[in-house]
Formats: structure tokens, C-alpha cells, sequence
């Protein structure tokens, strides 16, 4: 990575956010005509899922932005909700693969302001909410694929069907020129995000490192401090790799089981759809997604769990529930999460480990008990030093412990406070 690590602290120490998936598809939400979005049930790819194997019509699909109205959106609530539910920060497509814009883009006519009944900033009233509780906002900008400008990259598909024919090099570089590269520099400087999550995840011959040093440079060069992920396409498409940008963004749902020492994160569904699908009712348990967030700080790791609005701006009801169970827990133990790092000792069967270090050499490890059997000792290997005391975290009960060299074994009370994770909180001395 090319940046510091103080450039991402606060995107560290952060490790819990909101992605939002929203845009015109929406609207159909998963059905078009009465054929339902299977798949891997992402809503957001009805355009070109649809009518299968040809994708919806351009023009039909452009339609849709006749009948965005959502007069339920309202951007404190969205806010609230995340900053209730833990999140640090807040992530929302600014322009998903059909090319349509969340904000009064001067670019392009295919925008929320120029195409639709509703009309309203999007992006500006969510910025304003974002600075009035305190959460930091970042832009989900798809710089690859573009279904709206006929120079925009499309998915790979059915040769003969025109809707999946790529744009030869000329007219991508029209594309890059006269939408991506300009549309970018209109988010950077009227709303100054912290960061960027960009989505490529194949080699494309399009995506030259020319054309994403450009992209880089021209971001560095309006904030010096915005963050870029990736998934701009360095991993496949750049000879620097992800030196050449600031953290590694996994596949979708992909949760690495090892530690990874640079800035890195997941994005995952509640349910399999990004956007709203109002037929995948495949919604994960409180308890899985609260594994993922501990999971993957405890190897190093952000989470962002993504939630799909509906078409008239509210947020589903299984999501909301999800979320405030998710608060409740990070009231009692966030402060086992943000501003963590990597447990430096072997992952333990029961759990996983994450701990600050203090100054003096300390460390406290917060114990993520997975598995909690009263009367059964846990054990940890690899103490970095001696075990000083050990609570609970939740209710502050003492517990009792018993250090042999490098491993302690840690009584657990008789009462699991939490069914699905409780935490312990050990205190070691350098």
C-alpha cells in the first residue's frame, strides 16, 4: 500500500460501516416482466440479467427513471440507523454499472436531478447528515462498467447479443475522457469524500495502467487524503499491484480465514442481493454477521454490511432489526472492535482474539467466546507476558486465571452473558 498507516487510522480503528446499494434498479426489485432475478440474486444486474440472455433494453430500462420518487428517503434516518447500529462510516453508489447518478451530475443527463420526478441531491443531503453525526462518507463509484455511455465496459456475455459487446479501446477512452474521469473530480470536489470503493475483479485489457494512474493521480492530486481501495483493478491491471493504493477490498462475501497485515475489508449482504430484491428472503441470522465484523477484525480487517433500500427510500424491515441487534451488542462490546488489531496470539478454537497495546508494552486482549461451556477452562496460547486480571466485559465480573509459561487458562463464570458472542477482556503486562 502507498500510503502511511496514520492516512488510514481512522479507517482502521474504524472497522464497522454501511454500504448502501441504491439506485433505479430498485424499482423492479428483482422481477422484470414477471421473471424473477436468480442467480446469485443480485438485483442491482436486473439490466442486463433480465430477458435473459439479451438484458432489458436500454430504453426500457433508462424508463425506470420516470418513476424514481422515493418520498420515504430521508438521509438522518438512514444516518441514525448506522450510527445506532455501530457504523463508523457510511458508503452509498454514487453511480452503479447502469450509469446512473445519485447526484446533479453535470456530466451526464442520466442523473437523479435531470431524469427524474424526485429531483433533490441525494448525496448532498446524505453529507450533511453524515458531518451532523459524526460518520465519514465514501462513494461506491463503478469507474469499469458502464451499461448508459457506449463506451462503458459491459459484463461479459452472449456474443451476439449487442448488450454485452465490449467498446473498443477508442471509445472506452471517449468513456474515460468524457464520464468516469469527470464525474469522479465532481464527487472529490463538491463532497469531499473520505474514501472510494471502485469495482473491478477481473483482468480487462480496457483498465491499462495509464488509464488508473490517471484515475489515482487525479484523486491525489484534488485530496491527498481520500482513500481508494483495490478494486480500482490493481490487482489485476496495474504492475504495482495494490502498492499503488490504499486498502485491499476481498470479493464479495469473501471473509479471509488468515491475518493480514495491510489495511483491508469485506463487503457482505445481509441476504445475497446488494440491491433490494423483494423476493430473496435469505436474510442471515444477527449472530453470523456479528462473527463476520469480530471475525474479521480479529485477522486485521473491516466489515461493511450492506443494506438495500427500498425503491420509495425506506430501509427494509429485516434490515433494521439486524442493525439495532448489532447496536445493542457493540454498546456492551465495541470496545472490543474499533481500534483493535490482529490478536497476536494463535487463534483459538473457541473464538477469536483481538488487543490494543498500551505505550508501556501492555496489551489487552478482548476473548470473543464463540463456544462458552461453563466450567471449562479456556485455554490461550502464545501470552506475549503475564496475565494481569480478567473480567468480563460486559458486567465487569472477575474472572479467575491461571498462567503456566506462555498459556493461561481462564475459568468462564457459570452465566454466558451473550448467547451468540461474549467477550472477556484480559489485561498483560509487558
Amino acid at each position: 500500500m502507498t500510503r502511511q498507516s496514520d492516512a488510514v487510522k481512522w479507517f482502521t480503528e474504524a472497522r464497522f460501516g454501511m454500504f448502501v446499494h441504491w439506485g433505479l434498479y430498485s424499482i423492479p426489485a428483482g422481477v422484470w416482466r414477471d421473471e424473477v432475478v436468480g442467480g446469485n440474486m443480485y438485483s442491482e444486474w436486473i439490466q442486463m440479467k433480465a430477458n435473459a440472455p439479451h438484458g432489458v433494453p436500454a430504453e426500457e430500462y433508462r424508463a425506470l427513471a420516470r418513476e424514481f420518487d422515493p418520498v420515504r428517503f430521508d438521509a438522518e434516518a438512514w444516518i441514525r440507523e448506522a450510527r445506532r447500529a455501530g457504523m463508523k462510516y457510511f458508503l452509498i453508489t454514487a453511480k452503479h454499472h447502469d450509469g446512473f447518478a445519485l447526484w446533479p451530475s453535470k456530466v451526464s443527463w442520466f442523473n437523479v436531478a435531470d431524469a427524474t420526478p424526485f429531483g433533490r441531491d441525494i448525496l448532498g443531503e446524505l453529507r450533511r447528515a453524515c458531518r451532523a453525526h459524526g460518520v465519514t462518507l465514501g462513494f461506491y463509484y463503478s469507474h469499469w462498467q458502464d451499461w448508459e455511455h457506449p463506451g462503458g465496459a459491459r459484463p461479459k456475455g452472449p456474443d451476439d447479443a449487442p448488450a454485452f459487446r465490449q467498446p473498443s479501446d477508442e471509445a472506452f477512452e471517449r468513456y474515460w475522457e468524457e464520464k468516469c474521469l469527470p464525474q469522479v473530480r465532481e464527487l472529490m470536489e463538491a463532497y469531499e469524500p473520505a474514501f472510494f470503493w471502485f469495482d473491478n475483479w477481473r483482468k480487462d485489457e480496457l483498465l491499462t495502467p495509464d488509464r488508473l494512474d490517471r484515475l489515482i493521480g487525479l484523486i491525489r492530486a484534488t485530496d491527498a487524503r481520500c482513500l481508494i481501495n483495490s478494486r480500482i483493478g490493481t490487482t489485476w491491471n496495474h504492475p504495482d499491484g495494490d502498492a499503488a493504493v490504499d486498502y485491499r477490498s476481498m470479493g464479495d462475501n469473501s471473509f479471509p480465514k488468515e491475518r493480514i497485515a495491510e489495511p483491508w475489508e469485506t463487503s457482505g449482504t445481509m441476504n445475497r442481493s446488494w440491491g433490494y430484491h423483494r423476493l430473496d428472503h435469505g436474510w442471515k441470522p444477527t449472530g453470523q454477521l456479528l462473527r463476520h465484523l469480530v471475525d474479521n477484525a480479529s485477522r486485521g480487517g473491516n466489515y461493511q454490511l450492506n443494506v438495500g433500500p427500498t425503491a420509495d427510500g425506506h430501509i427494509p424491515i429485516p434490515s433494521i432489526r439486524r442493525l439495532r441487534e448489532i447496536g445493542v451488542w457493540m454498546d456492551v462490546n465495541g470496545e472490543a472492535i474499533y481500534g483493535t488489531e490482529a490478536g497476536s496470539v494463535p487463534e483459538p478454537e473457541w473464538g477469536r482474539v483481538t488487543e490494543k497495546r498500551g505505550p508501556d508494552g501492555s496489551r489487552t486482549l478482548y476473548l470473543h467466546v464463540y463456544d462458552w461451556q461453563p466450567g471449562r477452562p479456556l485455554e490461550l496460547t502464545g501470552l506475549p507476558g503475564r496475565a494481569l486480571s480478567c473480567d468480563v466485559l460486559e458486567t465487569g465480573e472477575a474472572v479467575e486465571i491461571q498462567q503456566d509459561g506462555e498459556t493461561v487458562a481462564i475459568a468462564l463464570p457459570d452465566t454466558c452473558p451473550d448467547d451468540r458472542i461474549a467477550v472477556l477482556r484480559l489485561d498483560v503486562g509487558s
